[in-house]
């Protein structure tokens, strides 16, 4: 018995060398099934911080579950900024509305992954197929440029980039069957050299930082503008970079090393009169972009799903909106995590707030902005879109408000096709009584037989919630005049809108 038992133990402790997670600074995971005592707790909550991860039920990881190749794909276009946005594919079983159906086409395109012929001479991707360790091995490899063209290939480079231990003596476990805590594990380290099992040397290219005199550049703990900001660099300056994720590199400054968007980086060195020494955003006296305004990762957006629980809203052709407006919602927090700003949602699941609830909520989390989610309905014969601000002095925020307004409701005629019932005011509790810039939208009528076509469609429900978000940038970009939000557009194939105030 006690050989057995110490014959366990020993490999419980070759499984736990394989997961080992270094010391790494980290938000909260923001799963409810991912706790600070999990394994993996660092890397889920340093890829969720850079909105890499996937889930199939919001709120869960289900880190044990199998890792499937559709949720391979998307988590790693994320990564390395793939083009996410639903698409047509050429496989049968992965269709438009497909969550990772974006991911999916351009991983193909880019030879990151590929389908199964079948006897007719079709191809299948499988999206549920649980991947195996050499396979989430070569998938990474071509992702990240490794080089490697097998699986055993790549389960070696994987072992001498201290992305993975192995199982012991040296063996990768190719055949063995992927859990999606593990994936994420390996895919953070992946990602981030901060978090590999063992350092190695990485042969470095001297670039420097490329932007205007006046202005300066972010390092960032991550590739992505989710990730916090951990030093500002300086046109001229010089850096070393080891190697790129996407559109980013992982550049080393002096002993500190963190992410910089490979744009304004530059071979040559610029012709400058005077290059400044970096600033540490921790330690050093950074203040705002904006005299007198918060930098954008202080900024707090409250998105508010109307209706819920007992109060299903309006129906109509099989639909009810408090579903609708919920999933739209949702897909608006995932756009806003990919920016510095702060993103909460007043509910998540299908419960009942009181109004008050909501404004309370807007209230204590501090909220800059406010925007409710709704769907019409009325007899089936109105149709279009509508949005909503207060006018009184209750609210003192008027023209804030109704320029927040005017941005998301330009932007929602431009995402669906339907008549502008144009932007409102009116005495609605949740804009009535919050103490900030707040707007409610109506992306349409429920019951309405054309308006029902874009609402039903899961794709359309992704356009709009990337309509509303794009409204609220251009709100931020042209009212508040925050020129920092201007390189957040190009992460979503977007420009600026016009000026509308």
């Amino acid at each position: 018995m006690k050989k057995i038992v110490l014959f366990l133990l020993s490999l419980l402790l070759i499984f736990s060398l394989d997961l080992f997670t270094p010391k790494y600074a980290s938000a909260a995971s923001g799963f409810v099934d991912i706790p600070a005592t999990h394994r993996a707790y660092t890397e889920i909550s340093y890829l969720q911080q850079g909105n890499i991860t996937t889930f199939d039920i919001p709120g869960r990881f289900d880190p044990d579950a199998p890792m499937t190749r559709a949720h391979a794909a998307a988590m790693i276009g994320k990564a390395v900024q793939l083009q996410g946005a639903p698409v047509n594919t050429r496989f049968p079983d992965v269709p438009t509305d497909h969550f990772a159906s974006g991911y999916i086409e351009d991983s193909v395109n880019r030879g990151i992954i590929f389908g199964y012929k079948q006897e007719d001479g079709t191809y299948l991707y499988m999206p549920e197929k649980q991947l195996k360790r050499g396979e989430m091995a070569l998938l990474i490899s071509r992702a990240f440029g490794y080089q490697s063209d097998t699986t055993n290939a790549a389960a070696q480079e994987f072992m001498a980039k201290g992305i993975s231990e192995g199982i012991g003596k040296g063996n990768f476990g190719t055949e063995e069957l992927m859990k999606r805590g593990d994936f994420a594990v390996f895919l953070a380290r992946a990602v981030n050299a901060d978090f590999r099992t063992k350092s190695q040397d990485m042969t470095a290219t001297s670039m420097y930082v490329d932007v205007n005199e006046d202005t300066s550049l972010n390092m960032r703990t991550g590739p992505s503008e989710g990730y916090d900001v951990t030093m500002k660099l300086f046109s001229g300056y010089p850096v070393d970079i080891t190697y790129t994720v996407g559109n980013w590199v992982y550049a080393k400054v002096g002993n500190d090393s963190g992410f910089i968007h490979g744009d304004y980086l530059s071979t040559d060195q610029p012709s400058i009169s005077n290059i400044k020494d970096p600033i540490s955003v921790i330690t050093g006296p950074v203040t705002g972009p904006i005299s007198g305004k918060k930098p954008l990762n202080q900024l707090t957006i409250v998105i508010d799903p109307g209706h819920g629980g007992k109060d299903p809203g309006a129906a109509g052709n099989g639909m009810r909106e408090k579903d609708i407006v919920l999933d739209i919602s949702k897909r608006m927090k995932n756009y806003f995590q990919g920016t510095p700003i702060n993103i909460k949602l007043t509910r998540e699941t299908d419960v009942f707030l009181e109004l008050s609830q909501r404004v309370q909520f807007a209230q204590r989390n501090k909220a800059d902005l406010f925007v409710s989610v709704h769907a019409n309905a009325f007899n089936g014969k109105a149709s279009g879109i509508e949005t909503f601000y207060y006018s009184a002095a209750r609210n003192p925020n008027v023209s804030e408000s109704k320029a927040l307004s005017t941005y998301i409701q330009n932007r929602m005629l431009e995402a669906w096709n339907l008549p502008d019932r144009r932007v409102q005011s009116k005495s609605l509790h949740v804009i009535r009584e919050n103490t900030m810039p707040a707007t409610l939208i109506e992306v349409g009528f429920i019951d309405n037989a054309k308006d029902a076509q874009y609402i039903k469609s899961p794709a359309h429900r992704e356009t709009m919630a990337k309509a509303v978000f794009l409204g609220t940038l251009d709100y931020l970009y042209h009212y508040e005049g925050r020129s920092e939000v201007s390189p957040l557009y190009s992460k979503y194939n977007a420009t600026p809108s016009k000026k509308y105030h």
